[in-house]
């Protein structure tokens, strides 16, 4: 093979691999990536990646002021377990990790007033993230399409909204128990805390201070149950963490669960799979 057909050849296996990345950054224990949407114009945005939401989301003075979209009807959609109504639009494009999506639904919310210094301008859903397995590598900082079948991690598998109606589309739930009790925890990567469900009935270590916000609640500091050392089994791994008291039916499980390991996120299988030996 001469070394012109060489670094040809070279050239576009480079191309093909980074082509279908994106950039991945960590910041507040949270995870961000950039993406670009189109309505009316193209524009860049560094987005939170939210596992623990349904569609994506963006906030609303952003819609508007640089994005030029107005405060359209509100639809009626399932958010935090319950029915709210909740003004959407539809992007005329999203750009992700190399893939563009076509009319996407986006929720509009002030997540500026509601999460303050912490809100994003854009938040990417399950919506998307379901669409294909991605591979968030903590080594290079990026998410990828992940084309490999045997990783060698450990596989967790999960429930969704097929089996449990009253929980979120799209949402990743763990089956587990926890001092007897059975216990449904959502893995949310949108979430900076460890929460168990609001009906778990297991003696709390004490009282902390936390700053917490969601959709429906401004970012406040409030005492808050705190329950130390919990035990819990997933998989074939026996994990202990800290939690606080949840205001769901639901438990939640942030990122820091995973003990900073690289992780394949897979819809379709319906599996978290952990690039580690152990948790």
């Amino acid at each position: 093979m001469n070394k012109t057909l060489f670094s040809c050849l070279s050239m576009l296996f480079f191309c093909l691999c980074t082509y279908g990345q994106a950039e991945l950054k960590e910041k507040d224990s949270l995870l961000y990536t950039s993406l670009e949407v189109y309505s009316h114009k193209v524009q860049s945005v560094a987005a939170l990646v939210d596992t623990g939401c349904s569609l994506c989301v963006v906030d609303s003075t952003f819609a508007k002021d640089s994005l030029g979209i107005a405060m359209p009807d509100k639809l009626k959609l399932m958010v935090n377990s319950r029915d709210n109504r909740m003004p959407t639009c539809v992007f005329d494009s999203v750009r992700f990790c190399g893939k563009t999506y076509r009319q996407v639904l986006c929720i509009i919310i002030n997540l500026k007033g509601k999460f303050q210094r912490f809100a994003p301008n854009f938040i990417l859903g399950a919506d998307i993230l379901k669409d294909r397995p991605l591979r968030f590598d903590y080594e290079t900082m990026t998410i990828t399409p992940n084309l490999g079948d045997n990783n060698g991690g450990i596989v967790l598998k999960w429930k969704d909204s097929h089996k449990y109606t009253d929980i979120p589309m799209n949402f990743i739930v763990f089956e587990t128990r926890i001092q007897g009790q059975h216990v449904r925890l959502v893995f949310d990567t949108g979430s900076r805390n460890n929460k168990l469900p609001n009906d778990i009935r297991i003696a709390p270590s004490g009282t902390i201070q936390k700053e917490t916000a969601n959709v429906s609640q401004q970012l406040t500091i409030k005492q808050v149950r705190q329950y130390k050392g919990v035990t819990f089994g997933l998989g074939k791994q026996t994990i202990v963490l800290d939690f606080i008291e949840g205001e769901d039916n639901y438990g939640l499980l942030s990122l820091n669960f995973l003990k900073g390991h690289s992780f394949i996120l897979n819809y379709k299988e319906k599996k978290l799979e952990i690039l580690a030996p152990s948790l």
